[in-house]
C-alpha cells in the first residue's frame, strides 16, 4: 500500500509594491515641486511689483481729508496727527493754499486752526485738502518775493530747468538745491530765504523725470543711482558761470544724490547739507516694506529685482561705507518721527565719519519737516554752517 503525502500548495506571489511606492513618491515630489514653483512665482511677482512701485515716477497730488468748517479767520479740520501738531504748515486744496497758524480749539474729532494768510483761492467747507510742509507753490518771486531767473543747464538726457537766485556776486560759493523723489523745486522754498540772507547764489534744480523736465529712457526713479549725474551737471554749470565752489543741499533722495556727487568728485564741493537724507536705500526699503506688512523675504526679492530689472546697485547707495573717508563738512538734519526714510544709517554715518566732519541736528516731525517744527533753530544751524564753509 502506497501512500502519497499531499503536496503543499505553492506560496502566493505578492503583488510587487515597489512600483506603486515609486509612483506615490513621484506624485509627492511633483506636488511639492509645484508648490515650491508657485511660492517662488508668487514671491517673484510681489517682488517685481514692489520694485516697480519703489521706482515709479508719480507727481500726482493727494487730498486725504475734507475741510469741516471755515469762518472767523479759522478752519476746522478732522483731528489727526498731521492736522493737530504745532509748527509752520500750509493747508492746500486743489485750487488754493493757505498758511496755518496755531491750534485755537476743537474737540475729540476736530481741530480748529487760525488761518495766518490765504495765498491762493478761498478755503471752503467740504473741500478736499491736505497739510503741506512745503508751504508755498509757484516760483521764488510769487512765493517769497525773491528775484530769480529761469535757467536751463545741460545734462546727459537734455536741458534741465532750474531757478537761479542771484547772490551778491556770481563769483563765490553757490548752493545747489536738490529736491527729493517725486517732488519738485518747490520743496527747496524753505531754504531760500536763509540762503539768500548769506549773499550766496542759489541754484534750485529739476532733474530727469521731473514735471516739465526731460525723461530718462525708462522713465523710472533710480534712487539717485543715475540722477546724481544731473547734480554733477549742475555743478559744472555753476562753475562755468562764476562759482568758485558749491554747497550741495539735498532733501531725502536728493541727499543720496548729493552724496553720490560728492563721492565722484569732492574737489569743488565746500560742504553738504542733508535734510532727512536716504543714507542707505536698502534699510529704507526694509522700513517701507515693513510698513506694508511685507515679509522680509519679499522685500529682499524686490531689492534683487531692482538690480536685475533696473540696474540699481543698492550697495553703492549705502553712504555709511563712505563715512570714514569723508573730508567735506556735512550738516545733517534728521527727524525723530520719519515714517519714510530709515534714520539708523544717518546716525551710523555721523558716528563713522572723522571727528568734526558731520554736524548732526535732530528734530521733531516727520520726513523733511525739521524746518517746519522749528524754523528759527533750523535756520540758525544752516546760517552757521554756510558761514563756515561758504567763504
Amino acid at each position: 500500500m502506497t501512500t502519497h503525502a499531499p503536496e503543499s500548495p505553492a506560496p502566493a506571489t505578492p503583488e510587487p509594491a515597489r512600483p506603486a511606492r515609486r509612483r506615490r513618491v513621484r506624485r509627492l515630489v511633483a506636488a511639492l515641486t509645484g508648490i515650491v514653483l508657485l511660492v517662488c512665482a508668487a514671491l517673484g511677482g510681489v517682488g517685481w511689483y514692489f520694485a516697480g512701485v519703489a521706482t515709479q515716477v508719480d507727481h500726482s497730488a493727494e487730498y486725504p481729508f475734507r475741510i469741516t468748517d471755515v469762518g472767523n479767520g479759522t478752519v476746522t479740520l478732522p483731528r489727526d496727527p498731521d492736522t493737530e501738531r504745532p509748527g509752520t504748515w500750509a493747508l492746500a486744496w486743489p485750487d488754493g493754499r493757505a498758511l496755518l497758524g496755531p491750534v485755537v480749539g476743537g474737540d475729540r474729532a476736530t481741530v480748529v486752526r487760525r488761518v495766518a494768510s490765504v495765498l491762493k483761492g478761498t478755503p471752503a467747507k467740504g473741500a478736499r485738502a491736505t497739510i503741506d510742509h512745503w508751504l508755498y507753490e509757484g516760483d521764488p518771486k510769487t512765493a517769497l518775493g525773491l528775484a530769480f531767473e529761469d535757467v536751463a543747464y545741460p545734462t546727459q538726457v537734455g536741458r534741465m530747468p532750474a531757478w537761479l537766485l542771484p547772490g551778491t556776486s556770481p563769483k563765490g560759493t553757490w548752493v545747489i538745491a536738490v529736491h527729493g523723489r517725486n517732488a519738485g523745486m518747490a520743496e527747496t522754498f524753505r531754504a531760500m530765504r536763509p540762503v539768500h540772507a548769506t549773499g550766496m547764489t542759489m541754484l534750485s534744480i529739476a532733474y530727469r523725470n521731473d514735471v516739465d523736465a526731460p525723461r530718462s529712457a525708462d522713465h523710472r526713479n533710480h534712487m539717485g543711482a543715475t540722477e546724481w549725474r544731473d547734480v554733477a551737471s549742475a555743478v559744472a554749470y555753476a562753475r562755468a558761470n562764476g562759482a568758485t565752489g558749491v554747497v550741495l543741499y539735498g532733501w531725502s533722495m536728493g541727499g543720496a544724490m548729493a552724496m553720490k556727487t560728492l563721492r565722484a568728485d569732492p574737489s569743488f564741493v565746500r560742504g553738504v547739507v542733508l535734510d532727512s537724507p536716504v543714507m542707505d536705500w536698502s534699510a529704507t526699503l526694509d522700513k517701507q516694506g515693513d510698513a506694508r506688512h511685507l515679509p522680509r523675504l519679499v522685500t529682499d526679492v524686490a531689492k534683487r529685482t531692482m538690480r536685475y530689472r533696473f540696474g540699481i546697485d543698492l550697495d553703492d547707495l549705502d553712504q555709511t561705507r563712505f563715512a570714514p573717508r569723508l573730508r567735506t563738512p556735512v550738516l545733517m538734519f534728521t527727524t525723530a518721527g520719519d515714517q519714510t526714510v530709515a534714520n539708523r544709517p544717518a546716525f551710523a554715518f555721523a558716528k563713522a565719519a572723522p571727528p568734526g566732519m558731520v554736524t548732526h541736528v535732530t528734530a521733531r516731525g516727520d520726513h523733511t519737516e525739521a524746518w517746519n517744527t522749528d524754523p528759527a533753530a533750523y535756520e540758525r544751524a544752516l546760517a552757521s554752517f554756510l558761514a563756515r564753509v561758504g567763504r
